[in-house]
């Protein structure tokens, strides 16, 4: 995991503590407990909530129980604390699991949770403990770590794998602010392909799903560099074979996802073939409602997109691969390492784009402007110069402003996004295309 060892300003993501309280918050029957200063719990659930306004789920946010240490725990140590802590928590809270995880200041201090934890055995649930100081990584890495501990000390390994039995990973609580309509809906076509699937961290989730995971034949990675070194890890493990692949949005992606798993688990290709062109039948059928629309308006725009890791490429290939648009640039806004941004920029490469958008790592915001503005023929002063026009532009909520700045119109896709409530839509698979379409439109008829 890459350290960011410079400025950012308006971070799209946290420290590696916040993934772990979001993917904790979104557990069925999970409850944190934090072992760090108070101010760690308050912020990152302010942050948390940057997710499209994700809520509190089970027992996470500003209800997350916290040892809460100051500077006499600094001085001489916050073990006793946590003790404390814990026996209160299993006196007054209501969980199928527990999470002890660790902040900056107790992992500087040296505090060994680990061994408090060890010194109270037995106790009456399981306890999940990790290290999750916010120095160690942000909060993608956080996600990462938990899904490995969980699979190292709490979900079983099982020897008899069950053929039909898929997890998926690789998307980030509040993180990927649409996580539960995206998970949902890719669950719902391979139980339709006849497969089970754990997602963990949807609705329907309990900790049945999470405890015979290890019976999984295949672990499914929806994101090129996130969850995929907890997916190595899972292999060794549990002796689960991993598939990493990008997020299908989209007919046509969402056709090849499907393909994809049915070949690796060895599904009836008349079986998958049956089922997709029922899918696509549907899926076009809805579409066309919608072409007298885009007929009647200037629906074709030149578009940017601003998103991390696992979200920009699928976008991107959507609007130029699905819907005709031309992406100029795609920017990813996380802190990756070289071996990470060249992960990426061959999964780039391999994307069939009609004209080929510019690829931009860059964390900071104004420079995301800036790089456009030095870089596009429309602000350099010929007013000849073709333009980025009609323009669209995918992002955060901070994007906001440089749709502005090309006089286009905008639709919030990535954390951090404050300007509209994420419950349960997503815009993967079928049913998220569909979604994507209709947001897009409604968002250039919104000003009429």
């Amino acid at each position: 995991m890459a350290i960011c060892d410079k400025p950012i300003e308006r971070p799209r993501f946290s420290c590696m503590l916040g993934g772990v309280l979001a993917t904790t918050g979104a557990l069925p029957k999970t409850v944190p407990i934090i072992h760090g200063a108070q101010g760690c719990g308050g912020s990152l659930a302010q942050g948390i909530l940057l997710g499209g306004y994700y809520g509190t789920g089970y027992a996470g946010s500003g209800g997350t129980p916290s040892t809460n240490i100051s500077e006499s725990e600094i001085i001489f140590g916050g073990e006793d604390k946590l003790r404390e802590e814990i026996k209160g928590v299993f006196e007054v809270m209501q969980g199928d699991l527990f999470v002890v995880s660790t902040a900056c200041m107790t992992d500087i201090i040296g505090d060994d949770a680990k061994a408090v934890i060890d010194s109270m055995s037995p106790l009456p649930k399981p306890v999940v403990f990790l290290e999750s100081g916010g120095f160690k990584g942000n909060s993608y890495y956080g996600y990462g770590r938990l899904i490995e501990e969980l699979f190292l000390q709490y979900i079983p390994v099982s020897e008899k794998k069950n053929p039909k039995a898929v997890n998926i990973l690789g998307l980030v609580p509040a993180y990927d602010p649409f996580f539960r309509g995206d998970l949902t809906e890719l669950k719902r076509i391979l139980n339709l392909l006849g497969l089970e699937v754990n997602t963990f961290i949807t609705n329907d989730q309990t900790q049945e799903n999470l405890l015979r995971a290890g019976e999984a034949s295949l672990n499914v990675i929806l994101s090129r560099v996130y969850g995929v070194e907890a997916a190595k890890t899972i292999k060794e493990s549990h002796g689960i074979d991993y598939l990493v692949t990008d997020l299908p949005i989209g007919a046509k992606a969402t056709e090849n996802f499907v393909k994809l798993i049915a070949d690796r688990c060895e599904i009836d290709k008349k079986e998958v073939d049956k089922l997709l062109n029922a899918e696509i039948r549907q899926y076009y059928n809805y579409v066309d409602r919608a072409t007298d629309v885009i007929a009647d308006t200037d629906f074709q725009n030149y578009a940017v997109v601003v998103a991390n890791a696992t979200q920009a490429l699928p976008y991107a290939a959507y609007l130029d691969n699905e819907i005709g648009w031309i992406p100029t640039h795609v920017f990813i806004t996380d802190d990756l390492d070289e071996e990470q941004e060249a992960i990426i920029r061959d999964a780039f490469d391999k994307i069939e784009f009609e004209t080929r958008p510019d690829l931009v790592f860059e964390t900071d915001t104004f420079k995301i402007q800036q790089y456009i503005e030095q870089n596009t023929p429309q602000f350099l002063a010929d007013e000849y110069y073709p333009t980025i026009s009609p323009a669209f532009v995918l992002g955060s909520t901070i994007e906001r402003r440089l749709s502005e700045v090309l006089k286009g119109n905008f639709l919030s896709v990535s954390y951090p996004i404050i300007n509209r409530m994420i419950i349960s839509k997503g815009y993967a698979g079928f049913y998220g295309g569909l979604n994507l379409l209709e947001d897009l439109i409604s968002a250039q008829l919104a000003g009429r």
